[in-house]
């Protein structure tokens, strides 16, 4: 039998919690930031609470919207990459792009729709971090701990 933590859903799976849950707190400091930022003092054990509030709140529609985005990229390239003959190191490198681009993509195209930025840590500076936990999250899913790499093979 093979180990769990080479299955591409449970690599999936933590992926997304980890882009979900770092996209999450890096929201939540972001807003608590600009708050400090006009004199409203918030005590750590608030940044604690509302860290946990804002990840749970924000699970069944930010965290959904991050895994079908995060679904959507990373099968574009997993099609691309089944009809062509790359090597390991673009594979991998792409699936990491792929990570911060869908997150990239999520909050462009939310704006039009909504008229509103999705998540409000993801103005400005905030968005650059959006980005960086969807990168983090696709090296999480392309590197595992204690099991190898991410290699696709086309046979």
């Amino acid at each position: 039998m093979r180990n769990i933590t080479l299955w591409p859903w449970w690599r999936f799976i933590r992926a997304w919690f980890l882009t979900f849950t770092l996209a999450s707190m890096a929201h939540t400091q972001f807003n608590l930031w600009q708050l400090g930022k006009v004199d409203i003092a918030v005590s750590l054990n608030q940044r604690i609470a509302m860290t946990g509030q804002d990840w749970l709140g924000l699970l069944p529609t930010y965290g959904v919207i991050i895994a079908g985005g995060l679904l959507l990229g990373w099968l574009i390239c997993a099609v691309i990459f089944h009809f062509t003959q790359a090597r390991s190191t673009l594979v991998q490198a792409s699936f990491i792009l792929a990570g911060g681009i869908t997150i990239g993509a999520i909050h462009t195209a939310m704006y039009p729709i909504l008229q509103v930025t999705l998540i409000a840590g993801a103005r400005d500076f905030g968005l650059l971090l959006q980005i960086l936990c969807g990168l983090i999250g696709a090296c999480w899913f392309v590197y595992p701990i204690k099991s190898r790499p991410l290699q696709y093979n086309s046979n």
